[in-house]
């Protein structure tokens, strides 16, 4: 298993991975952080990675760069590692990375998606324990009512990833019902 810390802008995203036979495969994206905080976060959660960072083949790192600036980028979802999964949180993340760009879905469009109407808190959870954000974009589910909800990054960040992406909204924390999926 190896990491590679890559510079977006002014700040830094982690990235882990392994070949899975030859083909590169992401383990978890850890949003924005100082590069010695996701280093040792890194370390913590993954013992046993190779110390050494090593860059991902194929240009995936500059695709996950461009989806943190908003831009329109195509990260096919065969580069991540789904296997870790349960399968209801494969069938809610795999639903979200069909949010298109500009767009947000509920927790509650996604659980009656999953067949599950009244699992909202179920989506929430697993959207919570997303290993891919950017790429799967958690960050385009919001409260029914347009409210932003939570996100690892924070909502500040949650806010500035919408933004980025054409989201428009009717007050600083609430996403325009024009912009719901």
């Amino acid at each position: 298993m190896f990491y590679q810390i890559v510079r977006a802008g002014r700040e830094e995203i982690g990235l882990v991975w392994k070949y899975a036979g030859k083909k590169p495969k992401i383990e978890y994206i850890y949003l924005p952080d100082s590069k010695v905080k996701l280093k040792e976060r890194i370390i913590k959660d993954c013992p046993e990675i190779n110390k050494i960072s090593q860059g991902i083949p194929g240009g995936i790192d500059d695709r996950i760069i461009k989806l943190y600036f908003g831009k329109e980028e195509n990260v096919d979802i065969s580069f991540l590692n789904l296997s870790g999964l349960t399968d209801f949180s494969a069938k809610v993340l795999k639903l979200a990375y069909k949010i298109p760009r500009g767009k947000v879905d509920t927790y509650s469009g996604l659980a009656a998606a999953v067949g599950s109407p009244h699992a909202a808190r179920a989506v929430g959870t697993a959207l919570a324990d997303n290993p891919y954000p950017l790429v799967i974009p958690c960050h385009r589910v919001v409260r029914v009512d347009g409210a932003l909800g939570g996100f690892g990054g924070g909502v500040k960040m949650k806010r500035e990833l919408l933004s980025k992406e054409g989201v428009t909204f009717d007050s600083p924390d609430r996403v325009s019902a024009k912009c719901i999926w």
